[in-house]
């Protein structure tokens, strides 16, 4: 996309095709989506802004990050809705919790793919997206117990790094929050909110 212009009719062009996975996945609250809603809030907010003033070369590129980012996950939902749930929405939607585990765990694929210092933490999490993928080809929710292993793997890649890791949602969080279209205190964290449920679990078996 060389010319910033196209970027923007490009994104109009692109959610009018997709507008209506993208609506039923919003209106339901959907947990496919829940991580990156933030994504969502503040490129729709950019895509408008722009008709309205000129942008900076700081916001252009964030809309340009975001776009692409909302790409992937929308088409990879997408793929999955018409392969394994031959378009049944409501099927697909029970997995849904599953769903924003495998794409949690390729977004951390994606920021890690040149560390190679990192290879085997990123076979850990190559693994476990196939263990996902394959409760997900027998349209089965991957046990709670998964997103504990992913937070696992994470934990030690920070250690590795000395450092911690965000993803493209955590950052477009951050950036919803400074302009103001996105409530910290309606906020879900599903990833967090599982992680938490599984401690209380061990905490009463010890």
């Amino acid at each position: 996309m060389d010319n910033i212009m196209d970027i923007f009719e490009d994104y109009n062009t692109w959610k009018g095709e997709n507008i209506d996975l993208i609506t039923k996945l919003v209106k339901n609250h959907s947990k496919t989506i829940i991580r990156f809603n933030p994504v969502f809030a503040v490129v729709d907010y950019l895509y408008y802004e722009n008709k309205k003033r000129k942008l900076s070369e700081d916001e252009k590129l964030i809309f340009s990050t975001g776009f692409d980012y909302v790409y992937d996950n929308i088409s990879t939902i997408s793929s999955i809705l018409n392969s394994t749930f031959n378009n049944n929405y409501e099927e697909m939607e029970k997995c849904s919790q599953t769903i924003n585990l495998l794409l949690y765990i390729m977004d951390f694929e994606a920021e890690l793919n040149n560390q190679g210092n990192l290879k085997k933490h990123i076979n850990k999490l190559n693994d476990l997206e196939s263990k996902v993928n394959n409760y997900l080809d027998k349209k089965e929710n991957a046990p709670d117990e998964y997103f504990q292993i992913l937070d696992d793997i994470i934990n030690d890649i920070n250690d590795v790094l000395n450092e911690e890791i965000h993803t493209v949602d955590q950052i477009f969080y951050e950036i919803a929050l400074e302009y103001n279209i996105y409530k910290d205190d309606n906020d879900f964290d599903l990833f967090n909110d599982i992680i938490n449920k599984q401690i209380e679990k061990m905490k009463n078996v010890s």
